[in-house]
């Protein structure tokens, strides 16, 4: 199985995603979370970071070539999706 996406080493995919985490702790929609109950406050603060750093682990543990951590690496992007999806819905639909 290649290792890389787009042609792109899947190691350089996981550090783009790390760098965007670490954007997201500093960025974040405040004003829509003003007021928020606790979940969606912490999924308003958090959510969209730990996507990327989901996607991030995903990247780093498919490019390490090992059979059984491309398992945990396709259960960390399917999390991912399950954390942006909540993220989104606590964005946008829970107001």
């Amino acid at each position: 199985m290649a290792r890389s996406w787009l042609g792109v080493p899947l190691v350089v995919w996981g550090a783009i995603c790390l760098a965007i985490a670490v954007v997201w702790v500093v960025v974040w929609p405040e004003e829509r979370a003003a007021g928020a109950g606790p979940l969606r406050f912490f999924l308003m603060r958090w959510g969209h970071m730990l996507t990327w750093a989901l996607l991030a682990a995903m990247c780093f543990l498919r490019a390490s070539g090992r059979p059984e951590l491309d398992v945990w690496g396709s259960r960390l992007g399917l999390g991912a999706l399950v954390v942006y999806l909540a993220f989104l819905a606590a964005s946008f639909v829970l107001r």
